[in-house]
């Protein structure tokens, strides 16, 4: 008799902490110490950070205890934002870590400049945000990612870009007096080649109009200043 009352006190205790461990959490994230009362957004750079905290939409009383994967969802789909993370510092702060879809030119449109990524996407960014000047490019995709492998293999003369277009099916950038003439599918083999070329002709100055890199492992190069 004793072990069986022992039993179920032990399954009465057993079911009481089980209910504490479920009910404390949401009782604590009614509490209005854990109230979210500020968010920190981390990494943009081209967004606004209050419109994103609009575009989380958390309500008035959400707590800091909730589920951070809605918060970390929300986050995700804001247009131009390629990933985003959410955690919590207790006990009243969220923080939203972005990462943003990286522009790579500028592209007219009817009436305004839209700013794209290297795949030709249009972008939500605006262009008066932007902290450098990008290149002005043509609408179509191919110039696009030409573009976006420039930018990592070589910065310098992506800076150096004012503007890349289509041209009888290849790809034409220009920058000041000079030009270098690609096939759309350069890939990151023929862009160092073109580097090298470039940094030779600026170490000897060598003036040149354009550089023809259409050739597999041949580069061409037409000299003269103007």
């Amino acid at each position: 008799m004793n072990l069986r009352r022992s039993a179920v006190a032990s399954a009465v205790a057993a079911v009481g902490i089980i209910g504490l461990v479920i009910a404390l959490p949401m009782l604590a994230r009614r509490l209005a110490f854990f109230r979210v009362r500020q968010v920190e957004v981390v990494g943009i750079r081209y967004l606004d950070e209050s419109d994103v905290v609009r575009q989380l939409r958390l309500r008035p009383d959400a707590s800091t205890l909730d589920r951070l994967g809605r918060v970390r969802n929300a986050a995700a789909a804001i247009p131009g934002v390629l990933a985003a993370t959410a955690e919590r510092r207790l006990p009243g702060t969220l923080r939203v870590t972005l990462r943003e879809a990286i522009p790579v030119a500028l592209v007219p449109m009817t009436n305004r400049l839209a700013l794209v990524d290297s795949r030709g996407r249009e972008l939500p960014f605006d262009p008066a945000r932007l902290p450098v000047s990008l290149p002005i490019a043509g609408r179509d995709s191919a110039t696009a990612s030409l573009l976006g492998r420039l930018m990592l293999t070589d910065p310098e003369w992506y800076d150096s870009v004012e503007s890349a277009r289509l041209d009888h099916g290849d790809i034409i950038l220009d920058a000041g007096i000079h030009r270098v003439r690609l096939r759309p599918e350069a890939d990151e083999d023929v862009l160092r080649a073109v580097t090298e070329v470039r940094r030779y002709l600026t170490e000897y100055g060598i003036p040149w109009r354009e550089i023809d890199a259409r050739y597999r492992a041949r580069v061409f190069v037409r000299k003269g200043a103007t």
